[in-house]
């Protein structure tokens, strides 16, 4: 996977140390906390250090490829795009969250779709899965843009915002050479 992935409107880059700060700032807010599994609430900025030092680590290992989401022209992190696994032999599972005052603007379904061309194009995945709490249709809707289709299946996922466990629904997404009918 390549260190920067450029869209039309987005730059992908890799996590920086100073990124701590907007995820700190951003990951605060309970909308958005509430809504990931590992993101605790309010998010102090020495969790936000952690959570990219964690992250950097895994890729590190080969077993995810974090990418700090930011506008072009601008270097500030406005988001995280993910792709991870547990172990080599897993599934790569797709992770993100986007900043508030960047809602509504496509980012997420932009990010989502170079990510997964990076993916396609380089590690070549037979499928990527994701999920999403099923109060979340917005995500819902990412993933369906990003090509992603409901399992029809949901499981239990523990949110640290919430502090309990809440009803998540289960997509995957085909690798792009198996819907082509290669």
């Amino acid at each position: 996977m390549r260190e920067i992935i450029e869209t039309e409107n987005l730059v992908l880059r890799q996590l920086k140390d100073k990124d701590a700060m907007a995820l700190s700032k951003y990951g605060s807010n309970f909308d958005i906390a509430r809504m990931t599994g590992s993101f605790p609430h309010p998010f102090p900025l020495i969790s936000a250090e952690f959570k990219i030092m964690h992250l950097r680590s895994m890729h590190e290992r080969g077993l995810a490829y974090p990418y700090a989401i930011t506008e072009n022209g601008s270097d500030e992190m406005i988001g995280i795009m993910d792709l991870c696994r547990k172990s080599d032999e897993d599934t790569l599972e797709i992770g993100y969250w986007i900043a508030e005052p960047a809602w509504g603007k496509g980012y997420a379904s932009e990010a989502g779709q170079a990510i997964l061309a990076e993916a396609d194009a380089s590690l070549k995945p037979k499928k990527v899965i994701a999920g999403a709490f099923t109060d979340n249709p917005a995500s819902h809707r990412v993933l369906e843009k990003m090509g992603f289709m409901p399992t029809g299946k949901t499981e239990m996922y523990f949110s640290m915002a919430r502090m309990e466990k809440a009803d998540s629904a289960l997509f995957e997404r085909e690798a792009v050479s198996i819907m082509n009918g290669g």
